[in-house]
């Protein structure tokens, strides 16, 4: 049953010559326009390592300079030169940001990004290293040729069970730790069986740099998963994985390996529900719905995933301060002008006295006299040895809270804190906020 799968997968997503020779045309078009600046040009990511999938439309170009140049001229000639090879090829493109910014323009229905890199054996920036990557993983797949339709298949399932990116919006496995993870194992079967048994905070060193492998776990403490870079010992290749995503492939692997399937690959489409479909969700759980809307111009994703998760993380905090507790919370946005954070709350509504603890009768005077000072009006009395006194609440309805904080804008991403148009939508009002993908988002939510 899995071979019959996994050979049906292989044929859907090895890529035709036709599509090959595309790309090969494409890569000779920048190449040739490159030859007037003094830059030694490099292919690097999937299509050159071979591992790229039918309909992969991402070609990377990397461009190195000599590893004198200054980085401020690095960055600037490396976006004039980008931007010189788009409109002599009469592209259009935009400026991206990695860990510095380069340029990404569409050509003959490609995203071709030309990157400035240092040429250079010990890489001075993250961007240095993917040449390296490169090299190391071509190394490793000429000894096994197998390898290539194996790292293929990982590629394929992770993209099927949603986790296949290290970009902000996902927070998953990229392309180089997908490779990586399947050499490390040997094959796709293995790499699946392997995960299936991971557990958090696990640690993998492909290259063997690392004598303690424990010490790793301290080195790296905040990592779900730990896999150390093989052309650079003090790099986690796995920094992006969320833990969510990480059990989401544990989750996948076990499933799949006790019953193969085409889905697990490419899952179907799945129809959006109604809005009289999540009207009834909604009124059956019987929870409170508030979602913050945010109005703004064009935002880089990575950037906007990052904040929308900052800003929902401190209003949660902030919220649970006030002694609501949110159930759920998720984050949603149409990545052009539209972002929403989602809160369903398990308790929206509190009596309007709470029991404030003051200090223990054994503390220092000084402490109780600023608690009994503090809540005089409340007459402040003694309670098993310490000092209490019930207060009245400032809020007692989350949606009372919810404008406060907006106006306070606390712990909220920079890109969001500044926004005019910030709102507040609840329960089934929530439905109007956006079409189609919103409502899948909703599906999924509630």
């Amino acid at each position: 049953m899995m071979d019959k799968t996994l050979r049906k997968v292989l044929r859907e997503i090895t890529p035709p010559r036709e599509e090959h020779r595309n790309e090969k045309e494409i890569v000779e078009a920048v190449f040739k326009k490159l030859e007037r600046f003094d830059v030694k040009p490099v292919v690097v990511g999937s299509i050159a390592k071979k591992t790229d999938l039918r309909g992969d439309k991402d070609i990377d170009i990397f461009i190195m300079f000599p590893k004198e140049t200054p980085r401020k001229e690095l960055e600037e000639k490396g976006l004039d030169i980008g931007k010189a090879v788009f409109k002599s090829l009469r592209a259009k493109y935009e400026i991206d940001y990695a860990e510095h910014p380069y340029v990404a323009g569409n050509y003959k229905g490609y995203r071709v990004e030309i990157v400035p890199c240092y040429k250079t054996r010990k890489p001075l920036s993250a961007v240095d290293r993917t040449p390296h990557h490169t090299r190391y993983i071509r190394k490793k797949l000429r000894r096994n040729n197998e390898l290539r339709t194996n790292v293929m298949l990982l590629k394929q399932f992770m993209k099927g069970t949603g986790v296949y990116g290290a970009e902000s919006k996902v927070q998953g496995f990229s392309g180089y730790l997908t490779e990586l993870l399947c050499i490390h194992y040997g094959s796709f079967r293995k790499a699946l069986k392997a995960a299936s048994e991971w557990k958090f905070h696990l640690v993998i060193d492909p290259a063997d740099l690392w004598e303690n492998k424990r010490a790793l776990k301290h080195f790296f403490p905040k990592a779900s998963l730990i896999v150390i870079d093989p052309i650079d010992e003090n790099r986690n290749v796995a920094a992006a994985v969320s833990e969510q995503s990480m059990a989401r492939f544990i989750h996948a692997a076990r499933k799949f390996i006790d019953e193969p399937g085409i889905d697990y690959f490419f899952p179907p489409e799945r129809k959006p529900p109604t809005k009289k479909e999540l009207k009834g969700r909604i009124k059956k759980r019987g929870t409170k719905l508030i979602a913050i809307k945010f109005t703004h111009g064009k935002i880089n994703p990575n950037i906007l995933y990052s904040q929308l998760r900052k800003t929902r993380n401190s209003l949660v905090k902030q919220i649970e301060g006030y002694e609501f507790k949110v159930l759920n919370c998720d984050t949603w946005t149409d990545e052009k002008k539209l972002s929403a954070i989602l809160l369903e709350f398990e308790v929206w509504d509190l009596p309007p006295i709470e029991h404030r603890l003051g200090p223990p009768l054994d503390k220092g005077k000084r402490e109780q006299d600023k608690f009994i000072a503090k809540y005089r009006e409340f007459k402040p009395r003694i309670e098993k040895g310490r000092w209490v006194a019930d207060v009245r609440r400032e809020f007692t309805r989350a949606e009372k809270l919810m404008p406060k904080i907006l106006k306070e804008r606390k712990g909220f991403g920079k890109k969001l804190r500044g926004l005019k148009r910030i709102g507040l939508v609840a329960d089934e009002k929530i439905l109007e906020i956006d079409g189609k993908e919103f409502l899948s988002f909703m599906g999924e939510f509630i």
